[in-house]
């Protein structure tokens, strides 16, 4: 539903300068006829509470990230096309070299405290990201900016040295300052440089592809948090308490219950016509409920869940392909499932078909690797398809050694059974009832799986902190552009968690992010995600469709496309009747 919630496709955009029009405009802004009305109230669901996280540097919650999209502005945001136009930007230009981006910003912007919005909030927001005493996860996503890789190399260095015992906390937390600032006043000056109150270049040292998706995050107000020191900008009252620039002001939070906003009087697109917004917390049962009673406006739908929304005439349904996928995470150092014919007989003994026909509804694709059908660098003709085939996993087993069966007809090799135990999250249906299925169905090919069920929050420490674990059940939610460094390089911190490595793979992912047309780095990721359906680092599940519910009678103005259903919120508007 946020207007910057999808990524675009960057090479189509790198070649020339876009300007700033307000993007969905046309039609009527409603049923036939009707005349946009000021007033009311527009009533949303999330069904977690968010941990009141509301900064867009620190957060790592998607309910925090709900709040967020309505309280900031980044410097881009997305057309229909799903390519890059302006946001707070009025014009953009990149340098022939392709190093250099340069935004002019509108003039006039403010701040929801009134005061003014320039290029000194820019240039904080992405130099607090890579601050040496910066919390957050986003440090990564500018080391292309010049100069800044190199300065990460000595950080990761002089933490190694910490560990080795060479040097204490203390010196390195001094050499890590001493490096900032050197990098401050040497290519930091170039990486991020504020010409003028209006207009701001970045600069790399390398093309990178993804640089604009990278700096569409949203701004934040110098003057807030400037007397904070980085490392404590958590604790700073405006993260809880945000001050933005968006279509909606931060009113309050009350915990576990509700986040109310109001609108922005002075919002750049032009004013709200929906007064206030209140985001209450519930659960998806008690939802769903509130929904066909008039007491929710709008509300994401699991597809399990589709009928029983579907007959009220009042509520309208909107589906489209998620830019995300559900996977079975493998770790490497189980020795059953590092065998490549181990996974691959996985992969043809589980019927994913079934999860979502059964458990989606229909509502979902079966995934064959990472990149999900809507992301442009797919190509399903390159993929092995790994439709069910038990003879098929049998002999991939056999191959791999597993043939004798004990006197419970789980296969044996050496002695040792052939399983592993399977870690999975409650609080989401269809994992839950994925579990026992993929149990069911590797049972069939002679594999014992052990099920653990776990609360989300702990199920990630053991993947991610600890790496206690053999398999899991998770999810990616991925932008348009296909980079999947993040992921899937070995350095990383999610890229790590497998333990899978491959030279060529590596190779292929940094190479795609130093060519910017679509029609180079294409055959780059199509190679890369052939890899993936062949080497298996994921079991690879289902693409799950992003379905949204909404009252009709009530929300007006709606233009749903691939950015959500209430991409345009500052557009909507509530009939006088039912503003009450």
């Amino acid at each position: 539903m946020l207007k910057r919630c999808l990524a675009a496709v960057l090479g189509l955009v790198l070649l020339f300068m876009v300007g700033c029009n307000k993007s969905g405009t046309g039609g009527d802004g409603g049923t036939a006829g009707n005349t946009p009305v000021d007033g009311g109230t527009l009533n949303l669901s999330m069904f977690s509470a968010p941990k009141g996280v509301f900064n867009p540097i620190l957060y790592e919650d998607q309910y925090d990230s709900n709040v967020i999209g309505l309280v900031f502005d980044g410097l881009l945001m997305n057309n229909e096309k799903l390519e890059w136009i302006c946001d707070l930007c009025q014009n953009y230009s990149v340098s022939d070299d392709n190093k250099t981006v340069t935004f002019k910003l509108k003039p006039g912007l403010k701040w929801h405290d009134g005061q003014p919005v320039t290029t000194a909030d820019v240039a904080f927001t992405f130099r607090a990201v890579l601050h040496p005493e910066y919390t957050g996860v986003r440090t990564g996503d500018y080391s292309a900016l010049a100069g800044v890789q190199k300065m990460l190399d000595e950080r990761d260095d002089l933490d190694t040295q910490v560990k080795d015992k060479k040097i204490t906390d203390a010196e390195s937390a001094k050499k890590k300052m001493d490096s900032w600032n050197a990098w401050l006043s040497g290519d930091g000056k170039k990486a991020i440089n504020p010409v003028d109150d209006l207009t701001i270049s970045f600069t790399t040292d390398e093309p990178y592809a993804p640089l604009l998706q990278n700096l569409a995050t949203s701004i934040m107000p110098e003057h807030i948090f400037k007397t904070t020191e980085i490392g404590k900008m958590a604790d700073n009252p405006a993260t809880k308490a945000p001050i933005g620039t968006g279509p909606y002001k931060f009113v309050e939070y009350k915990k576990d219950q509700y986040v109310k906003l109001v609108r922005n009087e002075d919002y750049h697109l032009g004013k709200p016509h929906i007064p206030t917004i209140i985001y209450k917390i519930a659960n998806q049962e008690v939802a769903i409920g509130q929904l066909k009673s008039g007491e929710l406006d709008f509300m994401p739908i699991n597809p399990a869940d589709v009928e029983l929304v579907k007959s009220d005439k009042n509520v309208r349904l909107e589906t489209r392909p998620d830019f995300g996928y559900q996977y079975m995470g493998i770790n490497f150092d189980n020795a059953f499932l590092k065998d490549k014919l181990v996974r691959q007989a996985i992969m043809y003994g589980l019927d994913r078909q079934a999860i979502v026909d059964k458990f989606l509804k229909g509502y979902g694709t079966v995934m064959n690797s990472h990149m999900p059908p809507v992301i442009w660098a797919y190509d399903a003709a390159s993929l092995k398809p790994y439709a069910r085939d038990l003879s098929k996993a049998k002999d991939l087993l056999a191959q791999a050694g597993w043939k004798d069966k004990n006197a419970d007809g789980y296969l044996t090799k050496d002695g040792k059974v052939a399983q592993f135990t399977l870690k999975y999250p409650s609080g989401n249906k269809v994992r839950e009832n994925s579990a026992p299925l993929i149990q069911a169905n590797l049972k069939e090919i002679g594999i014992k799986v052990d099920l653990q069920m776990l609360e989300f929050s702990t199920l990630s420490t053991e993947v991610f902190d600890k790496r206690n674990m053999d398999a899991w059940l998770m999810g990616w939610s991925l932008s348009i552009d296909p980079d999947p460094g993040a992921i899937f390089l070995p350095d990383n911190k999610w890229g790590k968690v497998t333990g899978w490595t491959n030279a060529r793979s590596e190779q292929l992912i940094k190479q795609g992010t130093k060519v910017l047309k679509v029609s180079d780095r294409k055959p780059l990721y199509v190679e890369w995600a052939k890899i993936l359906n062949d080497e298996l680092p994921y079991i690879f599940l289902y693409s799950q469709n992003v379905v949204d519910a909404v009252r009709q009678d009530k929300v007006m103005g709606l233009k749903p496309d691939a950015r959500g259903t209430l991409w345009n919120i500052w557009e909507l508007w509530i009939p006088k009747d039912k503003q009450g």
